[in-house]
């Protein structure tokens, strides 16, 4: 609750800064993320991570600033983590975290006749909603809870471009985002030295609608 209220307090600071003539609209997105995990050299150097295809989705809210700058607000529900071999192991182990995600985006799109392409850029803060790893072997047990091992909050900038198609009032967009992690999310005191970071590719599809003047 008290991640939720802080979300709440920034989305009110938005609200309250943006002009009163900005046009508004909403809209849903979903797409996949090719998450994966880095870490500093020597941390773990028995191990390699590989990506790891999961799912995002989420809603949006649009604030157009100008005929090109908008402001662009996307909580939504963003999978995590990656696949990790260790040398002398056959099996990989899987790491999948949860986040309730909130990237705040700039975007700036160039006018066309039919297809709108643009660019954005901002920083993200999700918070953690589950961490766990389980081994990909048969008759492995259970997965293994990390949570307390993960930290709460990870802080991430996103830079990507799209295009987006009118239909009508409504609109219709593709796009593509590189996300990189700035936070160390191991919360572990038996491993102090270790620094693992979230990255990921992704792409979202989405719609949205004006509901403002």
């Amino acid at each position: 609750m008290k991640n939720m209220n802080i979300v709440l307090v920034v989305f009110l600071a938005v609200i309250t800064v943006l002009p009163a003539s900005a046009q508004i609209s909403l809209g849903v997105l979903g797409g996949l993320n090719m998450a994966n995990l880095s870490m500093d050299e020597g941390d773990m150097g028995d191990a390699e991570f590989s990506s790891r295809t999961v799912l995002g989705f989420g809603g949006i809210l649009d604030y157009s600033l100008s005929e090109n700058i908008a402001l662009r607000l996307e909580p939504m529900y963003m999978q995590k983590g990656a696949d990790i071999v260790v040398d002398g192991i056959d099996d990989k182990f899987i790491v999948k975290l949860s986040y309730f995600e909130v990237p705040l985006m700039f975007k700036y799109s160039f006018s066309s006749a039919d297809i709108n392409p643009y660019i954005m850029a901002g920083p993200s803060i999700g918070f953690l909603l589950e961490a766990k790893t389980e081994l990909d072997a048969s008759g492995a047990p259970d997965a293994t809870d990390i949570k307390d091992e993960t930290k709460d909050i990870d802080f991430s900038l996103g830079f990507g471009a799209g295009v987006n198609l009118p239909m009508g009032n409504n609109s219709i967009f593709v796009d593509a985002r590189y996300v990189l992690g700035l936070t160390n999310i191991v919360d572990d005191p038996e491993a102090p030295d270790d620094d693992v970071k979230n990255e990921g590719i992704q792409i979202f599809a989405g719609i949205t609608y004006p509901v403002g003047g």
